[in-house]
Order: C-alpha cells, then sequence, then structure tokens
C-alpha cells in the first residue's frame, strides 16, 4: 500500500528533466511571445522623450538661524506686549522648503513667470535648434490654443490646481537633518527649460520669504508703535523698545541681503545627458517579462491537458 502511494506521488510531480522538456517542447511559443515582448518593449522605450534634470545645492544663510534665536529669546516678553515672535524651534530654511512645494508658492510665484503649455503639452525637444514639440492633443501650437478633450471638472485650458500636479512629478527635493543641505531638481524634456525653472524657484523662494518677513516685521513695528505711546508703565515701555529694536533689525536684515533664505553652493546648470528614460533596462525587463509570462502559459497549458487525461 505505501509502495503504491509513493508512486502515485511521484507521477504527480514534474522533475526537471521533464520541465525542460516541456519547455523545450514549446520553445517555438516561448521564443514568438518573448520576441513580441521584447520588439513592444524596444517601441515604447524609444517612443518615451528623453527627461533632463537641472540640480542645485543650497546652503540655509545663517543671519536667519541667529535671527530665529535672538527673537526667540524675546518671545516671553513679546507676549507681554501682545506680539507673536517665533519660537526657533523652526527655522526659515525648513519653512521655505515646504514652502516650495506648496499649491500657494506654485500659483503665486512659479507659474505666472512660466508657459503653461510648457508644463502640460510638452512632447518633445529638439537639441539641434532648442524647439519644442507639443502633443497636437492638447495644444493647437498654430491657433495657440487648448484643444483637449477633456470631461467635468477639467477644463479645457488646465487650471492651476491640475498644474499644480505636474509641477509636483517634476520637482525634487531633499533636506539634509544634520545640515540643513537643500538639494532640489527639475526635471524636464527640455534641459533650457529645466535650469530656467529652477533658477525661478529659488529666486522667487528668497524674494517671497523675503517680503513675507518685511510684512510681519512692519506690521509688528506699527502695532509697537502704537502700544509704545498708550503705555504708562515704564517696564512695558523697555520690554517695547527691545522688542522693536529686534524688529527694525528683521526689517534691514530682509532688505540688505539677496540670499534671504538660500544662498547658492552648487547653481543650476543646462543638464548635457539625459536623466531618463533608461532604454536598455526597459527591454531587458520587457523582453524578461516577456518569457516569464510565455514559461507560465506553457506551463498552465501542460496541467490543463494532464487534468484531463
Amino acid at each position: 500500500m505505501n509502495q503504491n502511494n509513493n508512486t502515485d506521488t511521484y507521477d504527480g510531480e514534474i522533475d526537471l528533466r521533464d520541465l525542460f522538456r516541456i519547455i523545450w517542447s514549446k520553445k517555438v511559443l516561448i521564443g514568438s511571445i518573448t520576441s513580441i515582448a521584447a520588439i513592444f518593449s524596444v517601441l515604447y522605450a524609444l517612443n518615451l522623450p528623453n527627461m533632463y534634470s537641472s540640480s542645485s545645492l543650497l546652503a540655509p544663510t545663517s543671519q536667519n538661524d541667529s535671527m530665529s534665536s535672538k527673537l526667540g529669546g524675546l518671545s516671553g516678553l513679546a507676549g507681554l506686549a501682545g506680539v507673536s515672535l517665533p519660537s526657533g524651534n523652526i527655522s526659515n530654511s525648513q519653512i521655505a522648503v515646504k514652502r516650495i512645494e506648496s499649491f500657494e508658492f506654485f500659483s503665486t510665484y512659479f507659474l505666472p513667470n512660466i508657459e503653461l503649455k510648457n508644463l502640460i503639452a510638452v512632447k518633445s525637444w529638439s537639441a539641434k535648434d532648442n524647439a519644442l514639440t507639443y502633443d497636437k492633443s492638447l495644444y493647437d501650437v498654430s491657433n495657440d490654443e487648448w484643444v483637449r478633450k477633456v470631461s467635468y471638472p477639467k477644463k479645457v485650458k488646465p487650471s492651476d490646481q491640475e498644474a499644480f500636479k505636474d509641477y509636483k512629478k517634476l520637482l525634487s527635493m531633499t533636506q539634509d537633518e544634520l545640515t540643513g543641505l537643500v538639494y532640489i531638481s527639475i526635471e524636464h524634456q527640455s534641459p533650457v527649460i529645466a535650469k530656467k525653472w529652477l533658477d525661478i524657484i529659488i529666486y522667487n523662494i528668497n524674494e517671497s520669504m523675503r517680503e513675507l518677513d518685511k510684512k510681519d516685521a512692519r506690521n509688528s513695528i506699527n502695532f509697537l508703535n502704537e502700544t509704545s505711546s498708550t503705555v504708562k508703565v515704564q517696564s512695558i515701555k523697555d520690554v517695547v523698545s527691545k522688542l522693536l529694536e529686534a524688529q527694525m533689525q528683521t526689517l534691514m536684515l530682509a532688505s540688505s541681503n539677496e540670499s534671504y533664505v538660500f544662498k547658492t553652493i552648487n547653481a543650476p546648470i543646462i543638464p548635457e545627458d539625459k536623466s531618463s528614460p533608461n532604454r536598455a533596462i526597459i527591454c531587458i525587463l520587457g523582453s524578461v517579462l516577456g518569457l516569464i509570462l510565455s514559461l507560465l502559459l506553457v506551463l498552465i497549458q501542460h496541467h490543463r491537458r494532464d487534468s484531463k487525461i
């Protein structure tokens, strides 16, 4: 009885010789499917546009960190006078990184300085004449109008929110927690545009943070001046005087330094080599996937045939 059971078990298994025989008998089918997958992967890889990445390395300016610590030391006094000052726990550079990734920065400082069609409708770039080719199903160059066929809630002309999604795909940012150094890059079909857009981001993040701090400082100065004229207690007047001095220092620093939040260590350049796609890897993966699928198909067919016997 035991011998029969062992024989039955052995008969139901496929050893390596049987597996090789099955595969070899279907070598034409396997080769055909693998070849088709390889051809499609090559066509797909060739159809992908070259992407170029322009990058920059930024360092936080020391003045902002020092000012945060100085103002943070006066936060207790500021509370008595009704003025809110930064605590020093979050630096301006950390705020700036998150600000670059925000929709408010994109719609206010980035989008007005670029052409929307270059963000959404570009199909390819020609290195010979530095010319862009646009997707005709999205944008009609001759009539300078959008021709997309979309359904609600999308519109023929992409909205700011839709454009923001494409912006997030092209933007890459990382910040070293120890040094505070920020690596930022923009990827685009055109290396010229990638460099130009990164310059726009770096310039506008410094300017926008500068204007915000100047506005806050002016509001605080106005409030403190009004408070000083009404306060009678000398100790409170002394507090207000110190706060006024700190806010005036903030205003002067914001107005004097061009690199307000970030100073550039490695400036953006026009890249000569593409960053993606890796066509060789795509072709190899496509061929391997075709081989795996063909082997699975052959084994499934063999299993079904045996189960019917």
